[in-house]
Order: structure tokens, then sequence, then C-alpha cells
């Protein structure tokens, strides 16, 4: 870490990305797609923010905890969303957002394609599941672009209620095959 890619650096976030998380969690993309991630105000972000770099070492793994960390964009150091990696049964799930501003332009592909391959190979994953909202069409879209597999479609608890999602896998094969795509390190 930090990991560069061609317009992205992923880091590991800091307690003083708690005013940008906030920020970001004000969208209408937050609030219609991750309610679970809308803070009422800057020190709830804070504390949540305190939480996930707590997991970078206790326990330090997808498979055990959450390990989210931030998408900063290269040219302006702004922070502009998150990629981050989470256990779903026995599989490690990704989840990430980019900001309003910075959607349309492949950021969150960019995103998604580095931390997996990163992801695949820091934690010895054999693969991550992606899982969208099934009318997240935007969602959907990048899973794809960044080489994930439709697996299925079903309905389960999702963001707080009960929904029909996507779900989509990447495994290491093919990962591997991509290359390093969007990737400078």
């Amino acid at each position: 870490m930090p990991l560069e890619t061609a317009l992205l650096s992923i880091r590991e976030f800091v307690p003083e990305d708690a005013r940008d998380i906030f920020r970001l969690s004000t969208e209408e993309g937050y609030r219609t797609w991750l309610p679970s991630q809308v803070y009422r105000d800057e020190s709830q972000a804070r504390s949540v923010l305190e939480f996930l770099i707590s997991k970078y070492s206790d326990p330090g793994n997808p498979r055990l905890g959450p390990y989210v960390l931030a998408i900063e964009h290269r040219m302006d150091r702004t922070l502009i969303g998150h990629v981050g990696f989470s256990p779903f049964d026995d599989d490690v799930e990704i989840g990430f957002a980019i900001g309003e501003r910075y959607q349309g332009r492949g950021l969150a592909t960019e995103a998604v394609v580095a931390a997996s391959q990163w992801a695949l190979e820091t934690f010895a994953l054999e693969r991550i599941l992606g899982i969208a909202s099934a009318v997240n069409i935007a969602s959907k879209r990048t899973l794809i672009r960044a080489r994930f597999a439709h697996e299925k479609d079903c309905l389960m608890p999702f963001q707080g209620t009960e929904q029909a999602v996507t779900m989509y896998a990447l495994d290491r094969d093919r990962s591997s095959s991509q290359g390093r795509v969007g990737s400078t390190s």
C-alpha cells in the first residue's frame, strides 16, 4: 500500500479522511445504494472510520473482518470513494463506491480491478464475490467490466432490506488472465 493505478491511489484510510467520508455519505448515490454507509454527522463518520482502520491489523484479513480502503484521485489528491473486502459466508465480497463528481469515467472499474488483484494475491483468495442490487445497473456494469462473471440472481438481505440482487464472482484464474489493467505498480 498504497496501490497506484493510472489515475488512482488506493490506500488505507487515516482518521483525517472522516470529513471526506461524511461528505461522500451525503450524496444521492450513497443514500440510494449504500444506506448503511450514510452518516448523521462527521463524528459518526469518524467513529466508523476508526473501527475500519482498526481492522487493518485485527484481524487484518477480509475472510474474518472488513478490510476497506480509500480511493484517492491521483491528479488532485481528492478522496473520491472506497473499495473494500469483507466476509460473506465462506467467501470474500467486494464493495465499492465512487463520488458522483467522478462517476462515468471508468474509475470504479479501475479501482475494482486493481484492488481485486491485490486482494487475491495478498490474502491468497481463490475468488471474490461482487453483489449488487438487481436494479443498480452502474454497479453491475462495473463488476462485468472488471471481469467478474455472473453467478446468480437471488433474493437476500442486502443493505438493510430483503431485495433482489445479482451475484458475480472473480476467480484467481480470471483475474490473472486480465493482467494488470490500469495498474502502474
